[in-house]
């Protein structure tokens, strides 16, 4: 009955994707309304159960992304974004919304890499680190060119709606 809710999930996906490719940013009155009509709708269709399950959704998802967004890897928006995406899907459906959002990530990182002709020097200073040395830029993440990691939550979720409807 959960699967209900998943209409919420293409206009967020559409809005954050291009205002985040545009400006950078994914916008608080998006990723807020979503995660209050996922907590709402959960309520009114599955009852307390159903919003304990929307709770917890969007505490693991925005939870896990929280000391990323700390740290100035991930910004506030996808942060927010990701406990949006939590509170629709639910509890336990989030954590394989962020095992699809991982290798979604992995794969526009490579795609990224390749487009701003960075793929060499990123692979240089991944085997750096990999051997224990520090890589050539000490700029931090903040000097970095950064992904719009928005558009990999939104194809997480959708890679993790399709192989649940698939039985994968």
């Amino acid at each position: 009955m959960r699967e209900a809710l998943y209409i919420l999930l293409p206009p967020l996906f559409v809005i954050a994707g291009f205002t985040e490719v545009r400006e950078r940013r994914i916008p608080n009155w998006l990723t807020l309304s979503c995660m209050a009509c996922g907590l709402l709708g959960s309520l009114a269709i599955g009852g307390g159960d159903g919003l304990k399950a929307s709770f917890l959704g969007l505490l693991v998802g925005g939870g896990i992304f929280l000391p990323f967004c700390l740290a100035g890897a991930l910004g506030g928006g996808d942060f927010k974004m990701m406990g949006a995406v939590g509170a629709v899907v639910g509890y336990p459906l989030v954590l394989w919304v962020l095992y699809y959002t991982v290798l979604s990530g992995g794969v526009l990182a490579l795609v990224y890499a390749i487009w701003t002709g960075r793929l060499l020097k990123t692979l240089a200073n991944v085997a750096k680190i990999l051997i224990g040395k520090r890589p050539e830029e000490r700029g931090g993440l903040r000097n970095t060119p950064t992904l719009p990691f928005g558009l990999a939550i939104a194809a997480g979720t959708i890679w993790m709606v399709v192989a649940k409807n698939m039985g994968l």
